[in-house]
C-alpha cells in the first residue's frame, strides 16, 4: 500500500475480489453498495439506514479491519432484506467488514483498474518474467545460495543470470522451439476425462 508513496513503485497484480455471496452472485447489496462516512465512523445502507456500531478488530488474516453493524430493528423490517442478508435469525441484521480507509480505497482502485484492457495487456507482460523466474529456479537453483555473504551471493546471481542468457541464446541459434507451459496433474486428469 505504501510502496507508491514511499518508493514510487506501482504494484501490478490482480486484486483480491470480494468473496461475499452478494458480490459473487452479482445480485444483492455487497460492500460497494454501502456509503461509508469515514470521518463520522458510520455507514449508510442502500435503503438509507444508518449503522449503529463501528469497531476496530483483527480479521481472519491477522490484519486490522473495521466491523460495521446495522440495527436488527432496521434490517428486520427492510423490504430488501433478502438482497442484503441470508440470516435466518429471529432478529436479522447486516454486518459489513472493511479494511481501514487507505487500504479500502487502494483496494477499490485496484479492482476498478483490473477491469480494463490496459491492465490485461500490462499484466500479460508478466508471463515472460514468470517464465524467466521459473527457469532460474528449476535449472539454475536460484532459491539457494551456495555461498555465505552478500558479495559472494551477488556474484552467484550475476553468473546465474549470464548462464541463463547463454542458454537462451544457444536455444535461439539452434532454433529450438519454446516448450509449452507445464500442466498440473489435475489439469492432465481433467483433459484426459474430457
Amino acid at each position: 500500500m505504501t510502496s507508491r508513496q514511499d518508493y514510487g513503485v506501482d504494484l501490478l497484480g490482480p486484486a483480491r475480489l470480494d468473496n461475499q455471496w452478494q458480490a459473487r452472485a452479482k445480485q444483492g447489496f455487497d460492500v460497494s453498495n454501502f456509503k461509508i462516512d469515514w470521518a463520522g465512523q458510520r455507514a449508510i445502507c442502500p435503503q438509507g439506514k444508518e449503522s449503529v456500531s463501528w469497531s476496530s478488530a483483527v480479521g481472519n488474516r491477522g490484519k486490522e479491519v473495521i466491523g460495521i453493524k446495522f440495527s436488527s430493528k432496521d434490517c428486520g423490517a427492510c423490504p430488501s432484506r433478502n438482497l442484503c442478508t441470508k440470516s435466518k435469525a429471529r432478529y436479522p441484521k447486516r454486518t459489513i467488514t472493511v479494511p481501514p480507509e487507505e487500504q479500502y480505497w487502494a483496494l477499490q482502485m485496484a479492482r476498478e483498474r483490473q477491469t480494463g484492457e490496459a491492465f490485461k495487456e500490462q499484466y500479460a507482460l508478466r508471463a515472460g518474467i514468470e517464465a524467466t523466474l521459473s527457469q532460474g529456479v528449476r535449472a539454475f537453483e536460484l532459491r539457494r545460495s551456495r555461498y555465505i555473504g552478500l558479495a559472494r551471493t551477488h556474484l552467484q546471481h550475476v553468473l546465474s543470470a549470464a548462464a541463463m542468457n547463454f542458454v537462451r541464446v544457444g536455444l535461439w541459434f539452434s532454433e529450438t522451439p519454446r516448450t509449452k507451459t507445464r500442466l498440473s496433474a489435475f489439469q492432465k486428469l481433467y483433459q484426459a476425462a474430457a
